[in-house]
């Protein structure tokens, strides 16, 4: 292998290396592991004594080799993806955004059989070399010897200047003399609107919101157009180019732009375009925003600001996955009984042995007509000293547990019941044990809840205390009762007969339990997450609900207790259910026991839960509970989407009008402040 002579400053410079393993595949007799160590010894030879970062390898499809790579430190994947409607050439857009990490002259190897110049890669390696990237164009022997690997190396151009007057792709010689705020503009998703001058409106928006220097536009449309004063048409071809086409210019922007440390100045990145179908765009917004640039975003209405920002992540990977209808409807089997017993206050007797506890309980609930199979779970606090109760029809567990925020407890016994009832729909029976029921509890509530939706209820409780206030076709025990085997209180309530025409009747229900799936079913904390403001109140509840593309959409929004419709501009036409609560906790608790009770009566349906307040623990019960049986959940906090500053609806930007305030605040934070802030917390 022959030598090159390198500065010294590249001598030390990052080495990436990017390999495409279709067009140059591992050489036979050796495997990932073994042309890695080559790859570095040949670094070594040529004099390269910068840090290896990491070798990169791309193919049509990885599933056969991503192990051996994974082994060899290589990381592979696929090279093409559909991401919207567009391909991603993935090795393109790792190489330009590698160059934002390693700026230059840090050295870039490609590992590839032919770079002609009519490839869009022949047209990056030809930018990056303008900014003083080492460009090296190496590829492998087909055949190798035990110690021979045939790796030609040479730079790229051999080793002469790029000529700046000229690029085969036209990206280099309009952005040279960039300026500190760049517009990447899709026309097929915004269109210029006619008889404003647009440069000067989008100039002032932006300077309203401190970014003062000079702005560029690019402006990407299918074929040539009418020149526009201010701004470059990039004539790019179809969507699909179009899209590739300013990804690419937009990294090759940033390469251009790098934000400088100490940062004094503050690029700043415009997007123009419906971002909601362009995954890949986001992210490498989310990377540039991530690297300190001012990223701004416009988008063409509301609908597409719900979309692209406002429940975007968490809601656009989850569309394609709506509705989720898997499992088949179960014929209506024996009626099961689920008891769950705070031991509280109401613990076993001394003189009974836990076998014997068992089946004079499932005595008690066998001699109401009750045949199907009986669970028991006990509750306890503390250090109760019952864990040699522990038995196979018997499962102990905390009523609290040890991670919970204790100003938003909601038990485990709670979340157990509700639980249990997604696997046991109705008319199944629901009993609980506990010293004492009262009126005002949550659990009191969950049970006259549950009773609505078609559960048999049945209760158990210290003779001393109250009957508890329950529907009168609930059965009621006193504990030393139930435990004896013995009847309940009054025998008013189900006979068999009864029981069987329920059956019947929740069994023709059930039948028809197709017409829910699909169903979508949101729950909105509208206090914590306001509809933003300058946006239209009555129109953007109804873009929630077309954004979902879907029918049948009940929208449950929890506010203060003095709130009304009025207060949101909304009317009753608009089909939302408001919900009143005291405080913040008192809505966490709420909107928890209404999404698992509006699950069961629409099951494989579809959550939305948009909130920002909701404890983690929370958030992982409904997780674990609704995706583990073909609900599609999408949980959403608007104000954790991080990959724009700024955003504008079309109509404002042009109008040289004041973005989008999303939590209600009247005015947003220019570059300056936030670079004021920076400075003072670092």
């Amino acid at each position: 292998m022959e030598p090159k002579t390198v500065t010294t400053e590249r001598n030390v410079a990052n080495i990436g290396v990017f390999w495409n393993m279709d067009d140059n595949p591992i050489p036979d007799g050796l495997d990932p592991t073994t042309v890695k160590e080559f790859i570095n010894g040949a670094f070594e030879d040529m004099g390269y004594l910068g840090r290896l970062i990491q070798v990169r390898a791309y193919c049509e499809d990885r599933s056969e080799l991503v192990s051996y790579c994974d082994a060899a430190g290589i990381l592979l994947q696929n090279r093409v993806s559909k991401v919207g409607y567009a391909e991603v050439d993935h090795m393109l857009v790792d190489i330009l955004t590698w160059g934002l990490y390693n700026q230059a002259p840090s050295n870039l190897m490609i590992i590839t059989k032919n770079v002609s110049e009519e490839t869009e890669l022949f047209g990056v390696l030809e930018d990056l070399k303008l900014l003083n990237y080492n460009i090296l164009v190496s590829s492998l022997g087909k055949d190798a010897t035990v110690d021979l690997v045939c790796l030609s190396t040479r730079l790229f151009g051999g080793g002469n200047p790029v000529d700046q007057s000229i690029s085969s792709h036209g990206v280099s010689n309009k952005l040279a003399h960039v300026a500190n705020t760049g517009v990447f503009w899709n026309l097929d998703d915004c269109e210029i609107p006619d008889d404003i001058d647009i440069y000067q409106n989008v100039k002032s928006a932006l300077a309203n919101q401190g970014c003062h220097g000079q702005v560029t536009i690019w402006a990407y449309c299918e074929e040539d157009k009418e020149p526009v004063p201010g701004i470059t048409l990039v004539s790019a071809g179809d969507e699909t180019a179009r899209f590739k086409k300013m990804l690419r210019d937009i990294l090759f922007w940033a390469l251009q732009n790098p934000v400088p440390c100490p940062m004094t100045t503050v690029p700043s990145l415009m997007v123009i375009s419906n971002m909601s179908r362009n995954i890949k765009f986001a992210y490498v917004l989310q990377l540039l925003a991530s690297r300190g640039y001012n990223v701004l975003l416009t988008v063409p209405d509301e609908k597409e600001y719900i979309c692209s920002v406002w429940l975007y992540p968490f809601l656009i990977p989850s569309l394609e996955n709506f509705p989720i209808c898997k499992k088949s409807d179960k014929s209506l089997h024996d009626i099961q009984t689920g008891i769950f017993w705070n031991i509280t206050g109401c613990t076993f007797p001394n003189d009974i042995h836990l076998d014997e506890l068992n089946e004079n309980i499932k005595s008690a609930i066998k001699n109401q007509g009750h045949n199907g199979e009986v669970s028991i779970k006990a509750y306890w606090e503390g250090s109760s000293g019952l864990y040699h109760w522990l038995h196979g029809t018997i499962t102990f567990k905390e009523r609290v547990s040890k991670d919970e925020d204790p100003s938003v407890t909601l038990g485990n016994m709670f979340v157990d019941i509700l639980s249990w009832a997604l696997d046991h729909p109705a008319p199944s029976n629901l009993m609980v044990i506990s010293k004492a029921i009262s009126q005002e509890t949550e659990l009191s509530s969950l049970l006259q809840d549950l009773e609505s939706k078609g559960y048999n209820i049945l209760v158990a409780h210290a003779e001393e205390a109250a009957s508890p206030v329950l529907p009168p076709a609930c059965l009621e025990w006193h504990f030393n009762t139930l435990i004896a085997g013995g009847n309940p209180i009054t025998r008013t309530n189900y006979s068999r007969d009864v029981l069987s025409i329920v059956q019947n009747d929740l069994s023709f229900l059930r039948k028809d339990c197709h017409d829910t799936k699909g169903n979508t079913g949101i729950f909105w904390s509208i206090e914590d997450c306001p509809i933003p403001s300058g946006l239209d109140p009555l129109t953007f509840f109804f873009d929630v609900k077309k954004v979902l593309w879907r029918r049948n959409v009940s929208v449950m929004a929890y506010c203060d207790q003095n709130r009304s419709l009025d207060d949101f501009s909304l009317n009753d036409n608009l089909h939302i259910t408001l919900v009143h609560t005291a405080d913040k906790y008192a809505r966490i608790k709420k909107m928890y026991k209404d999404i698992f009770l509006w699950a069961l009566e629409n099951p494989e349906s579809n959550v939305l839960v948009i909130t920002k307040s909701m404890p983690f623990h929370i958030t992982y019960v409904i997780d674990d509970a609704l995706s583990s049986r073909n609900y599609n959940l999408v949980l959403a906090d608007p104000h954790a989407v991080g990959y724009v500053n700024s955003v504008w609806i079309s109509t404002s930007l042009f109008g040289g009008g004041n973005p989008i305030d999303p939590s209600g605040r009247k005015n947003l934070p220019s570059s300056q402040e936030v670079m004021a802030k920076w400075k003072i917390t670092s």
